[in-house]
């Protein structure tokens, strides 16, 4: 009989965690021949009774501010041909993997092993940050823990295996305003300092003092106890995990104090040290793109950009070396998290500096087919080609040369094809993005296909009515008035056999220059008449007639009711009935008050039509004006100020001697805050 897993559980009180992490190794303790060791440094009965339904070797330990003691304390109960420890403010997520591990015999090919630990940042659990720890490994008689805080287990020799399994730790989770003297960092520190000055020369509690400085924000601090720990270590022969993280933190802690030029030169010195090994060299890149970047130092940013990528090169062609360069921390994963943004800020760089060559290269390094870690790009790409547009035919080239099958290369390789004239080839690139479009490729892929008369068919397809809706109203909002008409027509032609997207679209263009366009006399009823007809059509499309004859009782959308009383109004005018479309409009405002610039716009047409007539303003048309101005009164009551000034500057040429009104105008201007009031006046 053999145990092949010993587990070590520091315990103290914490019964708001200890339930969960005991839950968590339940699946160690019933799948492999495995014990559990807890090493009670608490004082409450409730904590034991729960520890001793899991295990029955319970040692009790007076603590000391010696955690290494602690440790050692359960290792010397340790029987397992390999051991595992964790605290009990920590749980595992899932130990599959550690199960598998065992059974399938792994481990014997095994000295050591890596897991994540899950440190959170808020008690919130929604900022984390995960390093590899090496808390496994084969039992000898030379195992032992050492360092009083932060301790570690001694030897720890290779191979080593890494695991992605993980724990959660909430251990250093502090709300903001969290007293210091209420975190480990107020624990931590003194005794940290107590072992300093009692072997000054040591790196590794140089860099747990740094990494303590740093979490509270002490980072000259931090700074300097990075210097201190360097220094000893590089006088060491062989490189160890702390001079690693010192390496790659001590630059990002200078940056952090603002002196970006100290930072870049620490990080240049550091870099082309020989002790410098690729993981570090390569995080220390990344500090360098970023401070060259908020230096404006463009040449030099890319020239790192270039070894930062030379670096992820070797280590992912040479995994082993990847595993051995490991710190808190500091992995070969978590600086190649690291390479969307660094090569972004080189496609930027290049461009600064006219480096088209360097462009077309960081573009053929990019992950094209891990759209997870791509797409969170395309925003800068666009701001990229947007900037700089004296080379966008150049991008375009270094996105044509790219062999990949990722979609938004597929569409720029369509913008080129049409510049360029080859709208058979842009046509079929163009499909094959418009059959797979995700979202947020609609827009370009309908201007293409607007410019080029491409069938929409193959994109539109795929379009909910909802994401559809997002277009058109986006599309009305943003093009200039101007070319507005001219681009409906053109989609029209291409929307005829989806009507109800085109009444859609209609809508929206006529909308926008409905209530954003000062139009002449003679388009407010064209055009009102027009958009009243395509609303009144999708309502008979959507609505039995029954619905549509009681539309309050079955609360039918307010732009159906405001089309039926606009183009009531209509005919009566076309009948010559004037004096009869002023209640009509009236109540058409009242209904949407959105639409009241277009219909005031109406009403002061007609009251010329009228005044030329008679020389006489009906009193329908001072009852409407009366009518706006109890809308004005509500709209203001509802602090709508945005939407109150819209219609004061409707109301006012109306009423221009209306002693209320400027009034109420003035008082909008004193409460509105929007920018776009502001912008106005």
């Amino acid at each position: 009989m053999n145990i092949q897993l010993s587990i070590s559980l520091l315990v103290s009180d914490r019964m708001e965690t200890l339930g969960k992490c005991l839950a968590s190794l339940k699946p160690l303790l019933r799948e492999l021949d495995s014990e559990l060791i807890a090493v009670f440094t608490g004082k409450n009965e409730e904590t034991l009774k729960l520890l001793q339904q899991y295990t029955s070797q319970i040692i009790p330990f007076t603590w000391c501010d010696d955690f290494s003691k602690a440790r050692n304390t359960g290792l010397k109960e340790a029987r397992g041909e390999w051991f595992l420890y964790l605290d009990d403010d920590e749980w595992f997520d899932d130990t599959a993997e550690i199960v598998h591990f065992f059974k399938s015999g792994e481990y014997q090919n095994y000295q050591c092993a890596f897991y994540v630990e899950r440190n959170y940042l808020d008690l919130e659990g929604k900022r984390y940050s995960d390093a590899d720890v090496g808390r496994m490994c084969r039992l000898t008689p030379e195992t032992k823990f050492v360092f009083p805080i932060h301790e570690n287990l001694c030897p720890f020799h290779e191979p080593n295996k890494k695991l992605r399994t993980f724990v959660h730790h909430y251990g250093y989770a502090r709300k903001e305003k969290t007293d210091r003297k209420e975190t480990k960092t107020s624990r931590n520190l003194p005794l940290l300092l107590e072992m300093l000055e009692k072997d000054p020369e040591s790196p590794q509690c140089c860099m747990q003092i740094a990494q303590e400085y740093r979490s509270i924000g002490e980072y000259e601090n931090a700074v300097a106890y990075s210097r201190k720990g360097l220094e000893s270590a590089q006088k060491e022969k062989r490189i160890y995990n702390y001079e690693l993280w010192l390496q790659v933190n001590l630059p990002m802690l200078i940056s952090y104090t603002g002196d970006l030029k100290l930072a870049v030169k620490e990080a240049e010195r550091l870099l082309y040290l020989p002790r410098t090994l690729e993981v570090a060299a390569a995080y220390l890149c990344v500090t360098l793109v970023a401070s060259c970047r908020d230096l404006k130092e463009y040449q030099k940013g890319l020239k790192y950009v270039r070894i930062y990528h030379e670096k992820l090169t070797y280590l992912r062609k040479n995994p082993d070396a990847a595993l051995r360069q490991r710190a808190v921390g500091v992995t070969m994963d978590n600086a190649a998290e690291e390479e969307v943004p660094v090569y972004a800020e080189g496609l930027f760089f290049s461009a600064e500096t006219g480096d088209i060559r360097s462009a077309c290269d960081i573009l053929s390094w990019l992950p094209w087919e891990d759209e997870n870690r791509i797409s969170p790009l395309y925003p800068r790409l666009e701001e990229w080609k947007k900037k700089y547009p004296e080379i966008n035919e150049a991008i375009l080239d270094g996105y044509s040369s790219l062999h990949t099958e990722n979609l938004y290369v597929c569409l720029q390789k369509t913008l080129r094809a049409e510049k360029s004239g080859e709208i058979q080839n842009a046509r079929k690139l163009w499909t094959i993005c418009a059959e797979n479009c995700p979202s947020g490729f609609q827009w370009e892929l309908i201007e293409i296909a607007v410019r080029n008369v491409f069938p929409l068919q193959p994109l539109i397809d795929r379009m909910s009515p909802e994401a559809w809706n997002q277009y058109a109203a986006a599309a009305a909002w943003n093009k200039e008035a101007k070319t507005l008409e001219e681009f409906f027509r053109k989609m029209k032609s291409l929307l005829q056999e989806y009507p109800f997207y085109s009444r859609k679209l209609e809508q929206y263009c006529l909308e926008r220059l409905l209530t954003q366009e000062l139009l002449e006399p003679s388009r407010p009823a064209v055009l009102l008449h027009q958009y009243c007809e395509s609303v009144i059509l999708d309502a008979e499309t959507l609505y039995r007639p029954e619905v549509l004859a009681d539309p309050e009782t079955y609360a039918i959308p307010s732009q159906y009711r405001f089309a039926v009383a606009v183009c009531d109004a209509l005919s009566a005018i076309d009948r010559g009935n004037l004096t009869d479309s002023g209640p009509l409009l009236k109540a058409a405002i009242q209904i949407y008050p959105k639409m009241s610039a277009a219909v005031n716009q109406l009403l002061r047409s007609l009251e010329e039509q009228i005044y030329q007539s008679s020389h006489i303003v009906p009193e329908e048309f001072t009852a409407l004006g009366d009518q706006v101005k109890q809308v004005l009164h509500e709209l203001i009551e509802n602090e709508q100020w945005e939407e109150a000034y819209g219609v004061t500057s409707q109301l006012i040429p109306l009423l221009p001697d209306d002693l209320e009104v400027l009034r109420m105008k003035q008082e909008i201007l004193r409460h509105g805050t929007e920018p776009s009031i502001i912008k106005e006046i």
